[in-house]
């Protein structure tokens, strides 16, 4: 139950904040298993989206999102049946989107293919994941990705599907690639837990500044497990209105910690303002 403190003046913005993520309850983190029919079967073709989409000349499979949308409401799929029913791609600690590739996805996989960042070898989280585009293109690239999404709903029936279509092989799947569900604090804490998990060399994220009430924890996601030398990339829109979220505040508060330096990048000219936040630590 959300309650709206009208009548205290007296309780910071902070403590709204606080108190507000209190009230929801957010899903643990954990690692989510590849369905064995999907490494045996392989994607039901009925799902596989008709047309390649391409970044900078890099062709992707993909499944439908409608598709699937379409097949867990018909498994009466809780979660995305609440959400279907109130035509939203948001439900608070419930259901966090991820069926639906927005712009700024693409701003960041080209970005990250035209300046041709070395991937080879290196260790990738693709955080709030959705479809895996910038987790597949650091597969192809040659790189060890642990992909991670809100919902588990989303890592089985689209993620996964999304990287078995443009790997050849389950065996590269099986040791390349690791999916994670849950809260990003929780996943902090199950990451930090583990003690033969090493940090990662870049983490890649888009669209996930939406909603300003999370952006301590997204920001604490690259202050834990992003390697000293290691580089994030935040992609996103200038203002996301109806939300509240903005790059501006999200920025705010990683120059306020003063752990990493940030450097903004434009990504067009026209329409609502997108825009690529790249951290790297003070040395």
């Amino acid at each position: 139950m959300f309650k709206f403190n009208f009548g205290n003046a007296d309780v910071t913005n902070e403590e709204k904040s606080e108190n507000k993520d209190d009230e929801l309850q957010w899903f643990p983190a954990k690692e989510v298993r590849i369905p064995t029919h999907l490494l045996e079967k392989g994607v039901d073709k009925e799902l596989v989206f008709s047309n390649n989409t391409s970044i900078e000349n890099c062709p992707l499979k993909l499944v439908d999102s409608n598709a699937v949308i379409d097949k867990l409401t018909e498994e009466n799929s809780e979660i995305i049946v609440e959400a279907e029913s109130k035509h939203s791609d948001l439900l608070p600690a419930k259901y966090e989107g991820g069926l639906k590739i927005w712009e700024c996805t693409y701003d960041l996989g080209n970005h990250i293919l035209n300046e041709k960042i070395s991937l080879e070898n290196k260790k990738i989280l693709d955080l709030g994941c959705g479809a895996g585009i910038l987790g597949i293109i650091a597969l192809l690239k040659g790189s060890t990705v642990d992909f991670q999404d809100y919902n588990q709903e989303v890592i089985e029936a689209y993620t996964i599907p999304n990287v078995i279509l443009n790997c050849d092989g389950s065996d590269v799947i099986e040791k390349k690639c690791k999916f994670y569900c849950g809260d990003w604090k929780a996943f902090i804490d199950l990451k930090e837990s583990s003690e033969n998990d090493e940090k990662y060399d870049f983490i890649l994220t888009s669209e996930t500044i939406y909603n300003p009430d999370n952006n301590e924890k997204l920001y604490n996601v690259f202050k834990h497990l992003l390697k000293k030398n290691g580089i994030g990339f935040v992609a996103g829109k200038v203002h996301y209105f109806g939300v509240g979220g903005n790059m501006r505040e999200f920025e705010s508060l990683i120059k306020k910690d003063d752990v990493f330096e940030v450097t903004s990048i434009c990504c067009n000219t026209e329409g609502l303002r997108r825009e690529i936040l790249i951290l790297k630590q003070h040395q």
